[in-house]
């Protein structure tokens, strides 16, 4: 899995050079703009939600109230430590919400992207063909779906684990590592339907091949970082860079 990790993280310094050489930030700007000002609107309602609903649920428990008649100080402590784990572990989850309605939104635009950039690298002119781009958008948007509902699946007792005091500290590893791992899936997915691989085979693909979701994943997430650049292009390398993955491990297998 390290040696996939490696090739993830690679592939974004090679999709930043692909973009550059054959100039595809030009179809980055307009859908860039509109998932950057999606991300600021959705990060600016999930601040002020979570906390208080956070905070709604320690008044309701009474846990606030038995806290300050203990007067206990590592208690006061733990309680905090787990409610801003809590706070990450639901940041996670909005975030997975709002990562798989980009996902549906952006399939239009990331298949007609992916099949540009395999014209490119197969060096033939690019012919769009209506019938293989509706088929690759129809397949990314049942994709995301699926995943969505299995995602939301694993995070339910993820989310219980939070309340366990020092245990539950531990969950968000768990929940960043899931949330890279089905973004890299998708990713990775228009690169293998291109190739004419089944959704199952696709899956046991990706799953023989986990440190390239999760390392897709993991650099989708980090150019986050970088305020507005970084958010109205992280959705893109990812998806160039999860194509030249599939590519080199072909090529290498």
């Amino acid at each position: 899995m390290l040696k996939e990790l490696i090739l993830s993280f690679r592939a974004y310094f090679r999709a930043h050079q692909f973009i550059l050489q054959h100039k595809l930030w030009k179809w980055m700007i307009v859908p860039g703009v509109i998932y950057a000002f999606l991300f600021v609107i959705g990060m600016n309602y999930f601040s002020q939600s979570s906390s208080f609903f956070i905070e709604w649920i320690i008044l309701k428990t009474g846990l606030k109230s038995w806290v300050d008649s203990m007067n206990s100080d590592w208690l006061g402590f733990f309680i905090t430590m787990g409610s801003f784990w809590l706070w990450f572990t639901l940041l996670m989850f909005y975030f997975a919400l709002f990562k798989f309605i980009l996902l549906v939104l952006f399939a239009p635009f990331f298949s007609y992207l992916h099949l540009r950039v395999v014209a490119i690298q197969q060096n033939e002119p690019f012919i769009f063909k209506l019938s293989a781009y509706r088929k690759l958008v129809y397949r990314a948007i049942r994709l995301s779906l699926t995943n969505l509902l299995w995602q939301t699946v694993y995070l339910i007792p993820i989310v219980l684990f939070c309340s366990l005091p020092v245990i539950g500290w531990f969950t968000p590893i768990f929940t960043i590592l899931m949330e890279c791992y089905f973004y890299g899936y998708a990713m990775l997915d228009y690169g293998l339907a291109t190739e004419a691989q089944s959704k199952v085979a696709s899956a046991a693909y990706v799953s023989e091949h986990k440190g390239l979701p999760i390392g897709n994943g993991i650099l989708f997430y980090l150019i986050h970082l970088v305020p507005i650049v970084g958010w109205m292009t992280a959705p893109f390398y990812a998806l160039i860079a999860a194509h030249l993955n599939t590519q080199e491990v072909k090529d290498n297998a």
